[in-house]
Formats: structure tokens, sequence, C-alpha cells
């Protein structure tokens, strides 16, 4: 901790708009958080009490610098996740993360997830998540609720989660069990009713359908009078 008593923290983003975004956010908690650059030495990582990485990193550059993070240095970790890439959350956990917040969380809950993490406490789970669990479903069966939400198709669900396809049937079987359910559509409706979607403005915008009559239909050449 610095001598004001204010946790040191570095953020780690490969995209410019995220990092400064995290730091504006910050900033209006100067006396709890103290955001500085990430040291370019090993040597002055001991200046850092905790680490805001943005999962979008592991798509970007691969898991090595997250690995050194987690692993190589004594500061703390927090994953700042992305709602529409749990993948990204696992692959994360996956290396050793254990701490992390979504990207839809408030300037005051992220301070809040900070301080926790940098004391060595557990971060609170988010209520959807935990109405998940409290079902019975597994950290990874959320994970597949919350992407079949999204309309997504077993194959790419399979790839972003890293697993083969009987990997993935399986775990949806185990999830359609536990909340008993036997469709696609009742799991979407099951997993709508309980939280387990993207926040609304992250969901992929549908252009309406224009309204008046269909345009009208050109005949096919050759076609009679």
């Amino acid at each position: 901790m610095s001598v004001s008593g204010a946790v040191r923290v570095a953020v780690v983003s490969p995209q410019e708009v995220v990092e400064r975004g995290i730091t504006s956010m910050l900033a209006d908690y100067p006396d709890r958080v103290a955001v500085t650059a990430l040291p370019s030495a090993h040597s002055d990582m001991a200046r850092i009490d905790l680490i805001v990485y943005d999962t979008y990193g592991l798509f970007l550059r691969g898991e090595r610098e997250l690995a050194h993070l987690l692993h190589e240095t004594d500061a703390k970790v927090l994953i700042y996740s992305r709602d529409l890439r749990p993948d990204l959350h696992s692959q994360a956990y996956a290396l050793g993360a254990r701490a992390w917040i979504s990207m839809s969380a408030t300037a005051a809950e992220l301070v809040r997830s900070i301080e926790l993490t940098a004391a060595g406490e557990p971060i609170n789970e988010p209520q959807s998540d935990r109405q998940g669990t409290a079902a019975g479903l597994t950290v990874r069966e959320i994970e597949v609720l919350k992407l079949i939400t999204q309309g997504l198709p077993n194959q790419e669900i399979a790839e972003r989660l890293v697993m083969s396809g009987n990997t993935l049937k399986s775990h949806i079987r185990q999830a359609y069990r536990k909340i008993h359910v036997t469709t696609r559509s009742q799991a979407v409706s099951w997993a709508i009713a309980h939280g387990l979607t993207p926040p609304i403005e992250l969901l992929p915008r549908i252009s309406p359908v224009p309204k008046g009559p269909p345009p009208p239909r050109k005949e096919m050449e050759g076609s009679s009078a």
C-alpha cells in the first residue's frame, strides 16, 4: 500500500480507450486508489499492489502476459471481464486468476473489488451467477448457458470455450438436468429469467422491420406476361 493507504494500481489493456476509461473511473477515488503505469522492469513491480487486467489481452496477445503477471510478480491481479466473452474469463481462470469483475460494473463496485482483492479477500460473484450456482450449476455450465442465450451454435460455443463438441454436449446435458429443462428454447427462457444474459446494451442490435407493403417481386426472365 502507498503511504496514504490507497491501493497502488496499474491498468493493463490492449485498447487505449479501455485503459483510459478505467483510469478515469478510478480518478474519482484518490484516497482509495492510486493509478500508476505498469513498470517496465521486474524489479520495480514492488511498487504495484494490484493489476487490473483486461481479458481482451488474452485474445490479442495470448496467455504469456497474464501468466507472467499471475505467477512471476507479487502484485494481485483483478480480471476485468467482458460480458460477451465468457470464454476469455474461463481462459483467465484456467491460468490461475481467481478475482474478476464484469466490465459492466460501476466505478464504486470496481474500487471495492480492487480493495478486496488487494487485501486477499474473495469478491462476491454477480447476482446472476449466484442464482446459477444456487441451482447447482458449475462455473462452466453457467458460461455455456450464457452463450446459448446469445444464440450461438454449439460449434462456436465449443470453439470459444476451447473444448470438444462431445464435452460441450455433456455440459449442456448436465445443465439441462439441473435446471429441469429439455429443449434449447426452455434453457434460454430459464437463463433470461435468472439473469444469465449480458447487459441489454451489449446485445447485438437488430434493425427494425420496415413498415408498409413489401417491394414488388421481380419477374423471372422468360416468364409469360
